[in-house]
């Protein structure tokens, strides 16, 4: 047999072991597999477990508004009498942003140890920035809190996690004011003013990589429970943030609770998770 002729016959060999139609039938007629179940297709489940995270670090923006005696504006709209007199803080809405480290307390990740530092910023003419004619009289609040909390995440392991928590927080009050009336335009500093409160919140986390995700939830922040104070400064153009009540006809002062809700969107990065992959034929 000449050497064409054997190159002819390996290759027709070659093709018949290669085309996949042809794979079962040598395999059968070799004895290797006569059983025809080797070959079937099968669908299966995929099933990604995860660990709990060994540290979040979440970074939130979020829209505020007020309640109580922080809601004490009509959209936007400033009553000085109101405010001069002590019935509420003059403004309604805000914008904030929060960054927090969230720490696990066992291995499966539940109950989180949280830290969070907080800006928040409201006043009396959020909802009138594109208007060109603006009124004259405004009050500004700058809010920066440092809180310590707990926290329960129901489902540390999952794509979509719920969360619940309570915050213990501390926080530095303080803006400025322009009123207007028969005398004339008064601007004040308002001074700053440290206060002890409380925020609890709800929300859910969706996982989209392994170390990202994404937060919504809604947040009600109480940040002047503790420490009220009024009094008078003998400064002129300054006042205190004069949250308590007194009975001496003070201006600027009474009763006043700073406390709002939150509408929160942010992004969430996890340290410390490990995927494991299994299959499961159906």
């Amino acid at each position: 047999m000449n050497l064409p002729v054997r190159l002819f016959i390996l290759f027709f060999f070659a093709l018949l072991n290669l085309h996949p139609h042809s794979q079962q039938l040598i395999k059968q007629v070799h004895g290797i597999s006569s059983d025809s179940s080797v070959n079937q297709k099968h669908d299966y489940l995929k099933l990604i477990v995860r660990n709990a995270p060994s540290l979040t670090v979440q970074l939130i923006m979020n829209y505020d508004y007020g309640v109580f005696e922080l809601s004490g504006n009509d959209n936007g709209d400033l009553n000085a009498d109101e405010f001069i007199n002590g019935k509420n803080f003059g403004v309604r809405h805000g914008i904030g942003a929060e960054l927090s480290a969230k720490y696990p307390l066992h291995k499966s990740g539940n109950l989180r140890l949280t830290g969070s530092l907080m800006y928040n910023k409201f006043t009396s003419k959020f909802n009138k920035v594109l208007v060109n004619n603006k009124e004259q009289d405004f009050v500004k609040y700058d809010v920066y809190s440092v809180v310590i909390g707990i926290e329960d995440n129901f489902n540390p392991g999952l794509k979509i996690r719920a969360f619940t928590g309570l915050g213990f927080t501390g926080s530095i009050i303080t803006g400025n004011s322009r009123i207007s009336s028969t005398k004339g335009i008064s601007d004040y500093n308002i001074k700053p003013a440290f206060r002890l409160g409380l925020n609890v919140y709800s929300g859910f986390e969706y996982l989209v990589t392994k170390n990202l995700g994404l937060s919504f939830g809604l947040k009600f922040t109480h940040a002047n429970l503790w420490l009220k104070e009024s009094k008078a400064d003998i400064n002129p153009g300054e006042i205190y943030l004069n949250d308590q009540k007194v009975s001496n006809g003070q201006l600027y002062s009474g009763y006043r609770q700073f406390a709002w809700g939150s509408f929160e969107i942010g992004f969430n990065y996890y340290i410390g998770v490990m995927e494991k992959v299994y299959y499961y034929r159906k």
